[in-house]
């Protein structure tokens, strides 16, 4: 080559690239023309409107559109963009074919029209996905800093924000490829999902991974005429509640639950989702068995049966929000919050907790419909005997019709009471039967109109706190030895048989009555269930002797006092002893 013919060429190359590298600034002329109609071929959108266009060739050929207004065709989805950069391909250029390999749409905000009442991701990614599903190829995709509003008849049910996705550029018949970050209702999120466009069977995937949430399914999507989706889902939250509220999801049962990790296989219908082989993870205690999801006319309803090793029930409880049983307290009954979502769901597990019992061999339920509350235990296992309950509350006319019922059988006192400290100083075997009934809109109204009645029999036990029979025999040899130390050591019973009934906010003691050897204690008396205060009397008797000592229970129930009355002791002749006790 001459020295002419290099500078020539050197020219010639420094030109290209100042001309390459400077913005042409374009009428809506045919290159516009052109490049938007390419764009709404490769993209599914509509352009609707256009401040201006830019062309550049280097460093890559691209076409820039300012102020971009678009739309699907069936009006689903709308928006406007900042930017829409379209980079072009440079073999069909310099054929003068305007083909594209990506499209960014710089910070969008892009409005999505969703059903009137729909409030799950699903109907919110269903139509956008139906007109991408409806193209026969797209260009890749670059969401760069956009903003996504779901509407209902104009307004706002969500908002996503942070919108950073990028969809895979696909022939016709693949699967769409999404991936990349986005922010909603204040939780960043990373996303992706391939999504199979054609009919018959194909593989799907998706994964969101979040501060709240941990999920991965992989599986098969079948074709529109079936509409289901199956494979292996895997999720864990570090609280449920939490991520229920993060889907817009306020259940008051839902506070039980902690900590979840989950694995099942998932059929997912419309309005149908089966987990079948689930393991499922509360707070590290396995369950195992199936669950399943369904729309129940516009209601969310699970069901299920699971079964494991062992489950702590009174943590589930404890984390309920239950209001305080307060009479003072005006506010209405609120059954409709507890029951917004059905619910029927059992759980059976070898060894269970509640409120420090230890229970084994259990079989529980919750069973839960618009208007109507019910759980409790089918059968349990506990210290040698078996222990029912069930709690059921309804809708009425009256407020809420309340059920109480519980029953313990052959149970050993002296056991249960290592676990149980509120019953620490009471031994022997035995049952105890409650049966409560009762209605009302607030806790008073329904305290006074509770009706019902009480049982409580036991052999072969103690009660500590209190030594009934050395007070008897101090009391026969001297009066006034019987005041000291009575409440101290323990009162051996053959039997302890309590019989009461529940009438207009009483608890009333039909028949009590306490026997060991050489004495007999017999009680007598109320509590007002609304304020929670006895008052009773006793009887303490020799069966060797005409000799009685009364005795006082009053107060309340949380610390009531059980005094010796020294006032009306009762002498074998009837007298009283108490001048003798005062003057020695």
């Amino acid at each position: 080559m001459t020295r002419r013919t290099a500078i020539l060429a050197i020219c010639l190359v420094a030109v290209v690239g100042l001309l390459g590298l400077r913005s042409w600034e374009l009428a809506l002329g045919r290159v516009e023309r052109s490049a938007v109609a390419a764009i709404e071929r490769k993209t599914g959108f509509v352009v609707k409107t256009v401040e201006r266009a830019e062309f550049a060739l280097l460093p890559l050929p691209r076409i820039s559109l300012s102020s971009v207004g678009f739309a699907q065709r069936d009006g689903v989805l709308s928006g406007e963009a900042v930017r829409v950069r379209a980079h072009l391909r440079l073999l069909p250029l310099l054929t003068g074919e305007l083909s594209f390999d990506r499209v960014d749409l710089v910070a969008p905000r892009i409005d999505v029209a969703v059903p009137v009442g729909s409030d799950g991701v699903t109907d919110w990614l269903a139509p956008p996905l139906a007109e991408l599903e409806r193209l026969r190829s797209q260009s890749k995709i670059v969401l760069q800093g956009g903003s996504v509003f779901l509407r209902a008849d104009g307004a706002i049910q969500s908002v996503v924000r942070d919108v950073n996705l990028v969809i895979d550029e696909r022939s016709q018949n693949e699967p769409l490829d999404l991936s990349g970050s986005l922010t909603w209702r204040g939780v960043p999120t990373e996303v992706s999902l391939r999504w199979p466009m054609v009919g018959g069977s194909a593989k799907a995937a998706l994964s969101a991974t979040s501060p709240l949430l941990k999920l991965r399914f992989e599986g098969t999507r079948s074709g529109p005429s079936e509409s289901m989706i199956s494979g292996l889902l895997a999720l864990s939250t570090p609280s449920v509640p939490q991520l229920l509220g993060w889907f817009g999801e306020d259940s008051r049962l839902a506070a039980a639950l902690g900590a979840l990790t989950l694995s099942a296989d998932m059929q997912l219908k419309p309005h149908e989702a089966s987990f079948n082989n689930v393991v499922a993870s509360l707070d590290g205690e396995r369950l195992d068995g199936v669950l399943k999801l369904s729309d129940n006319a516009g209601r969310f309803a699970l069901s299920g049966t699971l079964a494991g090793a062992a489950l702590d029930l009174g943590r589930l409880i404890d984390r309920l929000p239950v209001p305080k049983v307060d009479a003072a307290d005006p506010s209405p009954l609120d059954l409709e919050a507890w029951t917004a979502r059905e619910i029927d769901l059992r759980v059976s597990v070898d060894a269970a907790r509640l409120k420090g019992a230890r229970l084994t061999d259990v079989a529980t339920y919750l069973l839960v419909k618009k208007g109507r509350f019910e759980a409790g235990l089918l059968r349990a296992n506990a210290y040698g005997g078996t222990v029912k309950t069930r709690l059921l509350a309804v809708s009425a006319p009256s407020g809420v019709d309340v059920k109480v019922q519980a029953g313990l059988d052959k149970v050993n006192f002296g056991q249960a009471a290592a676990d149980l400290p509120q019953i620490a100083r009471l031994s022997g075997t035995g049952g105890f039967q409650l049966a409560l009934d009762g209605a009302g809109r607030t806790f008073d109204e329904l305290l006074g109109s509770l009706t019902g009645r009480a049982n409580l029999s036991l052999r072969q036990g103690e009660i500590g706190g209190m030594a009934l029979a050395d007070l008897l025999r101090r009391a026969e040899r001297n009066p006034v030895q019987a005041l000291r130390d009575w409440r101290q050591g323990k009162t051996a019973f053959d039997t302890l048989v309590a019989n009461a009934g529940i009438a207009g906010g009483l608890f009333v003691l039909t028949d009590a009555q306490m026997s060991g050897q050489a004495y007999q204690l017999n009680l007598s008396g109320n509590a007002a269930l609304r304020t929670r205060v006895l008052d009773m009397t006793a009887v303490l008797s020799s069966t060797t002797s005409a000799l009685r000592l009364p005795f006082g229970l009053k107060g309340p129930l949380a610390a009531p006092l059980f005094e010796l009355e020294t006032d009306a002791m009762l002498t074998p002749t009837g007298a009283s002893l108490a001048p003798t006790l005062l003057t020695r």
